[in-house]
């Protein structure tokens, strides 16, 4: 399955890449997660640490839309769809 994948800041200067299309053999967060660190390595600490014990450290939207990501299995995803990842900012 290919789908589209936008990295937005910090992931896109740590990648050294904005967007890209990955062919994945799954259609689970996970299996995009491990894809993208396979690919980038130093997304690793970024993408697979948890600043809260069982959530993910990042924002993710697909199609544009904020996903709740509690257990990274859960989240499916379809052929064609673009998902987004940003970092979890606190401020007010």
């Amino acid at each position: 399955m290919v789908v589209d994948v936008e990295l937005l800041v910090p992931y896109s200067r740590i990648a050294g890449a904005r967007s890209l299309s990955l062919d994945i053999q799954g259609n689970s967060l996970d299996i995009l997660v491990n894809a993208l660190i396979e690919r980038f390595p130093a997304l690793e600490t970024h993408l697979k640490g948890e600043e809260i014990p069982g959530a993910a450290p990042f924002f993710m939207l697909i199609n544009g839309k904020i996903i709740s990501v509690e257990k990274q299995s859960d989240i499916l995803f379809e052929e064609g769809d673009v998902i987004a990842f940003t970092r979890i900012v606190a401020g007010g």
